[in-house]
């Protein structure tokens, strides 16, 4: 048994990012680097990063590339095939992933339920694999004629099971945050499902409280219905934290408020196994309740009007607030979010 970790980054994020000047990293770019090679017991860990869409090429490239999400379907396949190449059965799986890139895990775990891990000798059937995710209709769904048949003849599926999903603020309810460019992708990814796949055994959703950008409205997972009947064993949780979007997932210099999800995320993955690099950990990661809180509602966003995200408002989505929100406020003048009023502390989940 190994363990394969994808990790997928957002829009415009790589490792050679920089933010006024200064170099950054996102959480996932973090979270890749502190995961061990292997574990004490030696159990291997092999692990796959993917720079955000929109990270290469010239700026005008760049920015079409972005908005658009062109390039998605090529960062869900190149996902899979990494699994495809390295997978047994028996290993365990981890994907995770912020913003657009938490599309391509959610995704490549939509795609893994629906099609199962092909086999070696069956890599030329990739595309016909997520051309059948993609269809979404009764045959092609999970337990569907044709993907029952294609799972049976080319894939490992039975007792197929996604160890652990972690991701930073999935955003729009296709994943693609972008108003002005509904008319490229909306229809192109519409076929994305908000609920949870019953195969995923521990998810974890960080979300941002202060994101007020009205085209990243928050994608929360729904709990399905094998789950909530208590035919299948899973643990979800969302959890909100003080921040906009990339205070969430990294990617701005000033690390306090994104370092919190991050250690959150990590302590989590590692109670189900994964593990990580302690000295990483001891010394990268140092979380602040009053860390700087980034304005990302800029131009051309400021043209549009403040969306304040509902917290804690969908029976369907086991959502929390972390203390850290609560903490901020004690230490922070001035910061009471509007969507926090109605939220009781004790609905909130430890730290």
């Amino acid at each position: 048994m190994k363990r394969i970790i994808t990790c997928s980054d957002g829009t415009w994020n790589n490792p050679n990012q920089v933010y006024k000047g200064k170099p950054v990293s996102t959480n996932v770019q973090r979270i890749f680097e502190a995961i061990c090679n292997s574990d004490e017991q030696q159990i291997q860990q092999i692990k796959y990063y993917d720079e955000g869409i929109g990270a290469e090429g010239s700026w005008l490239n760049r920015w079409i590339d972005g908005a658009t999400g062109k390039g998605i379907d090529d960062n869900i396949l190149n996902a899979y095939k990494f699994i495809l190449w390295n997978y047994e059965p028996g290993d365990q799986l981890y994907l995770f992933g912020f913003s657009r890139g938490a599309y391509t895990a959610r995704s490549l775990a939509g795609l893994i339920r629906n099609c199962g891990i092909l086999k070696n000798d069956n890599l030329s059937l990739i595309k016909e694999a997520y051309r059948i995710y993609r269809a979404r209709n009764p045959v092609t769904d999970p337990n569907g004629e044709v993907a029952l048949a294609f799972k049976q003849k080319h894939s490992y599926y039975q007792n197929l099971r996604i160890k652990f999903i972690g991701v930073w603020d999935t955003v729009g309810s296709l994943g693609i945050p972008s108003r002005w460019f509904q008319w490229y992708n909306k229809k192109k990814y519409q076929f994305h499902d908000t609920t949870l796949s019953s195969i995923t055994e521990y998810a974890y959703h960080a979300l941002a409280i202060d994101e007020k950008r009205s085209n990243f409205m928050p994608a929360l997972w729904e709990i399905s219905n094998k789950v909530r009947s208590g035919e299948v064993n899973q643990l979800m949780e969302q959890v909100w934290f003080p921040g906009v979007h990339a205070n969430i997932g990294g990617g701005y210099p000033d690390q306090g408020l994104s370092d919190i999800t991050l250690s959150w995320m990590i302590a989590k993955a590692t109670l189900s196994g994964l593990a990580f690099e302690k000295t990483y950990i001891e010394t990268a990661i140092k979380p602040n309740v009053a860390g700087q809180l980034y304005d990302s509602k800029k131009f051309p966003f400021s043209l549009l009007p403040d969306y304040i995200r509902p917290v804690c408002k969908d029976a369907l989505a086991n959502e929390t607030v972390n203390p850290a929100a609560y903490k901020r406020m004690e230490v922070v003048p001035g910061y009471h979010p509007k969507n926090l009023e109605e939220i009781k502390f004790d609905q909130s989940v430890s730290v």
